[in-house]
């Protein structure tokens, strides 16, 4: 990829060497072209610096085209009867090598805890939720969304609630930190409805 130059910043003497680069390999944008070719006209010490970079250029693509010297000391690849013997030990490491442990099943959460009250919902730290609110006074319109916020206020997480037996529920897939967090449902006109806290420890 080619550098990111800003259009709207104009050199005042001299294009730098990465600008001249970027030109000499066709990776300029069309917004500085016109203006770098207007300087190389009347530029002497810029045309050298071009042409530099395409002498190098062209003396890389020759040195690719030539053969390599240690192409004969290489050792031969592996005929079939050699391949069996190292397929079976590949596979054997693959059977004793450790796997990555599978992601757990999400923790039932059951939000009650209303902000000022002195019991805080409980939730384990480092593994993904399960949301479960419990509110017979509220309709199900499958157009609720939860927010999770830190003590701070700032956002954590955002989504959709489901409504499953009567709750509402939601996975929180992003693992929590320590702390205190607030759980925020909205309505169908993103009014603010109920809140919980919860302590993750």
């Amino acid at each position: 990829m080619g550098i990111v130059l800003d259009p709207t910043k104009c050199f005042v003497t001299h294009p730098n060497e990465e600008v001249l680069e970027e030109y000499a390999l066709y990776r300029l944008p069309e917004a500085f072209l016109a203006q770098v070719e207007e300087h190389l006209l009347l530029c002497e010490s810029c045309q050298n610096t071009v042409a530099g970079t395409d002498a190098f250029v062209a003396a890389l693509k020759v040195a690719a085209n030539q053969p390599t010297p240690w192409k004969g000391f290489l050792p031969s690849l592996p005929n079939r009867t050699q391949l069996a013997p190292m397929a079976l030990v590949i596979l054997a490491l693959v059977a004793i090598w450790p796997h990555p442990p599978e992601r757990s099943a999400p923790v039932p959460v059951s939000l009650s805890s209303l902000r000022g009250s002195s019991v805080l919902a409980s939730a384990p730290t480092g593994k993904p939720l399960r949301l479960s609110i419990d509110q017979p006074d509220l309709v199900p319109t499958g157009a609720y969304r939860l927010e999770v916020v830190d003590a701070a206020g700032i956002p954590i997480w955002k989504g959709r609630v489901s409504d499953i037996d009567g709750k509402f529920m939601a996975t929180l897939s992003q693992p929590l930190k320590k702390g205190v967090y607030w759980i925020r449902l909205y309505g169908v006109n993103s009014e603010l409805l109920r809140e919980f806290g919860m302590l993750a420890q």
